[in-house]
């Protein structure tokens, strides 16, 4: 069963990039003789004109981190692999692939805006206000959720620190030597892909001291704060690029494994329409398995990083459509990991980063790599697509802050990365009651308003890209279903919140919100598509 599902995933997402994300650039108008805003507005920070095999690796990493890893793993555990694997295939072609393309395609004709402020010059000034709050409160979710899953793998895993620690230090030396133009970039490839696999055996080896979560979460927030404020050559393009390739490297070798491990499905192909944990089927299947089917937060990175770097329209599709299809290829095989454990085995993972570790570390032995080295070489990866997610997500929330705010000077990068980091550093070390009553990690806590707030984000995207599209006069129907899509599955979600947790409990209070916002916006939204005209 396992290669039946591996080679039709494959050949269903190539076929999908051939055929479907042709016809979104056909349709969208891509002209490569317009000056992208990265040729526009270089400054060498934040604005870089980018090949697209390096800008590819960056997007890729940033998208994604845990998502397509913890998502999957939930859904397939609550309501089996079937309904998870289908949501995956059509979600990642036909929802997320437009939301990510539509997303990255509008901010390219926008000067690079975000996708807040993209809302705002088309939907209305009130609205984008609104929005930009929205997409604010996202970040702080992704932020809160990959902190947690970061210092906790850290905690568990002293080995994946210390290769983590080297991989940021051969980064940024492959940045320094590649901004310096003296060696090609297939050289410095063949270079540096062994010197960051070499972390491996020194983590291996030579890991950190153990040190308590707490320390590690003050450790990470450090990082992220560096991270967020130096120019995206110094750090951030070469982490990503070089990151990019451990994920080749898993999902290649996973590839074999699945293959030929003979490994059997443990996992029933259907449990249930409702979990008593995570609730009914429909909705909650669709906000759980966001990253890899269709998440919100892409369009953030699309609109916010990925779109000030595209060298030309072309590469859109390339970075954005493909990227979400390799994300598919990633959940595929996450809800792989998960499927062939049995029931004792997933309870000894813990955490859904320590259930695809072991899965994986499965699928590796089938080429050598003993059980115990595979689980540091999954979890490595896990974590170096967590900090990649982590400091991304904090130079975004410093935009966002910085238009909320309109605040540009000199010290708008420091202190708006520092506001981009207070609420989190708060809410970290909290834990909150679950929707059984139980007191859980906040990650896990919170992970389905995340879900529900982050696919409300997409929705809202996808609208503003039908109005877009709209007052183009371009037929835009194929970004319209999708948009009816993600606002009814997380509006339901967030309805079901609110009845389960109660008004006067953080998570109730906060979907309370949440759905009011998601219905005042959804209704401005809908009004600018009526009417095909731009807001104030």
């Amino acid at each position: 069963m396992l290669p039946t599902i591996l080679i039709s995933s494959s050949v269903i997402f190539f076929l999908a990039y051939r055929i479907y994300g042709s016809f979104l650039s056909g349709r969208c108008g891509v002209n490569d003789d317009l000056d992208t805003p990265a040729i526009q507005k270089e400054d060498g920070v934040d604005y870089s004109p980018t090949r697209a095999s390096v800008l590819f690796g960056h997007h890729f990493s940033s998208i994604a981190g845990a998502g397509p890893i913890v998502g999957p793993i939930l859904a397939a555990t609550y309501f089996g692999w079937g309904p998870t694997w289908v949501w995956i295939l059509v979600g990642a072609i036909f929802v997320g692939g437009v939301h990510d393309f539509g997303s990255a395609f509008m901010s390219l004709r926008q000067g690079g805006r975000s996708i807040a402020d993209v809302m705002t010059s088309l939907v209305g000034g009130r609205a984008g206000k609104l929005f930009l709050i929205f997409v604010l409160l996202a970040l702080v979710y992704v932020i809160i959720v990959f902190l947690d899953l970061t210092a906790s793998t850290f905690t568990k895993q002293p080995a994946v620190a210390s290769a983590s620690g080297w991989f940021i230090l051969v980064a940024v030396l492959f940045g320094f030597l590649l901004r310096a133009g003296r060696f090609s970039l297939g050289k410095l490839a063949l270079i540096f892909f062994p010197l960051t696999f070499l972390g491996l055996l020194i983590g291996h080896y030579f890991p950190f001291l153990p040190l308590q979560k707490e320390v590690w979460i003050s450790l990470i927030l450090i990082y992220c704060f560096c991270a967020a404020v130096l120019p995206v050559g110094i750090l951030l393009q070469p982490r990503d690029f070089l990151s990019a390739g451990f994920l080749y490297a898993i999902l290649g070798v996973g590839a074999i494994g699945m293959l030929f491990a003979g490994e059997s499905m443990e996992l029933p192909i259907f449990i249930g329409w409702e979990s008593e944990k995570l609730g009914m089927l429909v909705p909650f299947l669709f906000i759980t398995v966001a990253c890899g089917a269709c998440s919100g937060f892409h369009s953030i990175v699309a609109s916010g990083t990925t779109s000030k770097q595209i060298r030309k329209e072309s590469d859109n599709q390339k970075v954005t459509y493909g990227s979400m299809l390799l994300e598919g290829i990633l959940a595929v095989f996450a809800l792989a990991c998960v499927a062939i454990l049995s029931v004792g085995e997933r309870e000894s993972g813990g955490t859904p980063v320590g259930i695809f570790a072991m899965g994986a570390s499965k699928f590796f032995s089938a080429v050598g790599i003993p059980l115990s080295l595979g689980v540091e070489f999954a979890m490595l990866a896990i974590s170096t697509f967590l900090l990649t997610t982590l400091d991304t997500c904090t130079r975004l929330t410093r935009f966002l802050i910085e238009e909320l705010f309109d605040w540009r000077n000199q010290w708008s990068r420091y202190l708006g990365t520092l506001g981009a980091l207070l609420l989190p550093a708060l809410l970290v070390f909290q834990s909150f009651p679950g929707p059984d009553g139980s007191m859980q990690p906040v990650w896990k806590a919170i992970w389905p308003l995340f879900g529900a707030t982050n696919q409300l984000l997409a929705a809202f995207a996808l609208l503003t890209l039908v109005v877009f599209l709209r007052v183009r006069g371009i037929a835009y129907g194929f970004a319209l279903w999708p948009a009816i899509l993600m606002i009814f599955m997380p509006m339901l979600a967030l309805a079901w919140m609110v009845w389960s947790n109660g008004y006067n409990s953080l998570i109730g209070g906060t979907s309370v919100v949440m759905f009011l916002l998601g219905c005042y916006l959804t209704y401005v939204s809908w009004q600018q598509v009526r009417s095909g005209a731009k807001g104030d």
